[in-house]
């Protein structure tokens, strides 16, 4: 019998393997895609690191509007340049001998205090102030420069300014592009202020009505000695940020103007201005996540819906073929014993040689399709004249606990059907 069992479940015990080959193209498409997006995050954390270094005229920034060529350059040709955006390293650096302050954006945030803080460290050394374009702000730190507010509103200035001055460094440097706003002596005459690079072109004129006195100086830059009273600071005006941008400051005189007017002394502190802790809003809970975590979760959107749609597709209906083959029912059999032999499933085995018995006999005694389970073992201990009991228990109750039990108790079920006539 085992013998048989064996031949029947032969072709279970192995499975065909599958080729290395074909199980790295099955997975192909998930390795490129877990490697385009490891090339994605990675990308990512790199452009976003350093969020700040991206503000624009940002000494520490490679980007088209910071400054940071600028500051190398500089550094490159001697110059000693501190970088800070903490105030008080800005006051204590710029108290220093031969030492210029350079302010190149956000002049609006300093307070008043500050400004006199910085102008009290810079008048007792004789240092310079220089100033990137800081507009209106200017009279902060000097009542002797303002905004020319005096051109009028139609003027479409020349793209190309040209010196107009006696500055050695603007003679040297040549021409600069325009920028949008001109500077000029608060009072006119004003003596040791010296302009250049002033607009012209179609409609540039000085009108009546604003703060400037027509025919006073006026230019893009303005180099201010100081007027020799207590408390009066040298002061250089560079009136247009792409001057001194990544992007502008090799266009044409930038570099000549820019690293002449801020290399005059032996130091250079570049202080960048940025908002004090009383006026910063309450970080959000996304401050405190990482940018690289939302570059991830933003990628997994698409991934998770791929996902979604590869394990949601529905399958069509099964496709009914007939087979080539005709399968005897010995195999059948064969196949069913071996695996009651394989999980040991012996009342499973005796439940249905049992039930195929009591069809069989029931056919023999002629009884209806209304006989019941109870009815047929009574009709069998009456056919035979064994004790009902017995019949019970082989054809309903009895439990195989071993295969002993399952082979006397499937012996006496051969010999009870055998009697019945």
């Amino acid at each position: 019998m085992s013998a048989l069992i064996d031949v029947a479940t032969r072709g279970t015990h192995s499975s065909a393997a599958v080729p290395l080959t074909a199980r790295l193209r099955s997975a192909g498409v998930w390795i490129v895609a877990a490697v385009a997006i490891l090339i994605t995050v990675i990308a990512t954390m790199l452009m976003t690191s350093d969020r700040e270094a991206d503000a624009p005229l940002h000494y520490d920034s490679a980007a088209r509007d910071g400054t940071k060529a600028m500051v190398e350059t500089l550094r490159d040709h001697g110059v000693e340049v501190t970088t800070t955006e903490d105030f008080a390293t800005a006051r204590n650096a710029s108290g220093q001998p031969e030492t210029t302050l350079l302010i190149p954006t956000n002049t609006d945030m300093l307070s008043q205090g500050d400004v006199d803080g910085f102008r009290s460290e810079l008048a007792t050394h004789d240092n310079r102030l220089a100033l990137i374009d800081p507009g209106s702000t200017v009279q902060d730190f000097t009542d002797r420069i303002t905004v020319d507010d005096s051109i009028s509103p139609l003027a479409t200035p020349e793209k190309i300014s040209h010196p107009d001055c006696q500055v050695p460094a603007a003679q040297a440097a040549g021409t600069v592009e325009t920028g949008d706003t001109e500077y000029a002596e608060a009072r006119k005459g004003t003596e040791g202020l010296r302009t250049c690079y002033p607009f012209t072109g179609p409609g540039v004129t000085q009108i009546d009505g604003g703060e400037v006195t027509p025919g006073s100086a006026h230019g893009q830059l303005i180099v201010d000695d100081g007027g020799g009273g207590k408390g009066d600071v040298p002061v250089t005006v560079l009136g247009n940020p792409d001057w001194v941008t990544n992007a502008g400051i090799d266009e044409e005189g930038h570099a000549s103007l820019v690293l002449s007017q801020l290399s005059q002394t032996d130091h250079l502190v570049v202080y960048y201005p940025t908002e004090s802790a009383e006026f910063e809003s309450a970080p959000s809970p996304l401050d405190y996540v990482p940018s690289w975590v939302i570059a991830g979760a933003l990628w997994l959107v698409p991934c998770v819906f791929i996902l979604l749609l590869i394990l949601g597709r529905r399958f069509g209906p099964l496709a009914v073929e007939r087979l080539p083959v005709i399968v005897p029912a010995v195999e059948t059999v064969h196949g069913r014993a071996a695996l009651a032999a394989r999980s040991h499933d012996r009342t499973g085995a005796l439940h249905t040689l049992r039930t195929g018995a009591l069809l069989r006999i029931a056919k023999r005694l002629a009884l209806g399709p209304e006989a019941g389970h109870h009815d047929i073992i009574v009709a069998i201990a009456n056919t035979t004249g064994r004790d009902p009991a017995q019949v019970e228990a082989v054809f309903s109750s009895a439990v195989p606990r071993t295969d002993s039990d399952l082979s006397h108790t499937v012996h006496l079920l051969t010999l009870i059907e055998s009697e019945v006539s």
